[in-house]
């Protein structure tokens, strides 16, 4: 299976080379007008990977992505068209596990919701409209999260939660971005994260977490944690 990576057009040369060393075709996100300028570029706001080398997309993405992707993908254009004022932002901000799917599901494209309900996975409505952005997915069924509610829905499916604390991630034009923004699996057993996992003081336990399900933990480039919307990679969790 070709691995692709989507990242953020706007992520440092260092991030983007890293990536590339992997092998893996890197596909640079569009810059959207219609989104705040902080995250008009942010993969996580865009296009939602399914599964299966299927994904969905705003339509004012659809040309971008349609034109950029091999052969062998699907991608599905959404009907729920994205501006800056929230929560017309929040459509394709989705995390998906193995078996569950967290979101603002009131406000989550039609298409994603539809699609994953065939899968019977279980979804996780919760009040945190930037749901992909808080969310670090690890392989399997564990995450980690600074956001109580995301947390609190995930203690009580089961699911392996990791609390750390807010802040210490950048973002341009906010107090701070999410792990989850900062952060993707570039392999199922290789958790990717865009700056130095030790400037955030819950670098410990972090790496702890991720040995724990027996993921390496790799930095992409120097300096603070930096939120880029998320890395969207074509892999099954």
């Amino acid at each position: 299976m070709d691995i692709i990576i989507i990242v953020d057009c706007r992520a440092d040369d260092e991030t983007i080379k890293n990536l590339e060393k992997t092998g893996s075709t890197v596909i640079p996100t569009v810059k959207l007008d219609c989104l705040y300028d902080a995250v008009a570029s942010h993969a996580d706001m865009q296009i939602h990977y399914l599964g299966d080398n299927r994904f969905v997309c705003a339509p004012e993405t659809y040309s971008h992505y349609k034109k950029l992707l091999p052969n062998g993908f699907t991608l599905i254009q959404g009907s729920a068209k994205l501006n800056s004022k929230y929560p017309a932002d929040i459509a394709y901000n989705v995390a998906a596990l193995d078996d569950y799917v967290i979101c603002s599901s009131r406000y989550t494209a039609i298409e994603i919701l539809s699609e994953y309900k065939s899968m019977s996975k279980k979804i996780l409505n919760v009040k945190q409209g930037y749901s992909k952005c808080s969310v670090c997915v690890l392989k399997g069924n564990a995450l980690i999260t600074s956001d109580d509610g995301i947390y609190a829905a995930a203690a009580e499916n089961g699911i392996d939660a990791l609390k750390i604390r807010k802040g210490f991630i950048d973002l341009k034009n906010f107090d701070y971005g999410f792990i989850g923004g900062a952060s993707g699996l570039i392999e199922r057993n290789v958790l990717a994260v865009n700056g130095d996992i030790n400037t955030h003081p819950d670098a410990d336990i972090i790496k702890q977490f991720c040995k724990n399900h027996g993921t390496e933990l790799i930095c992409l480039k120097h300096g603070t944690l930096t939120d880029i919307g998320s890395i969207i990679v074509n892999l099954q969790v």
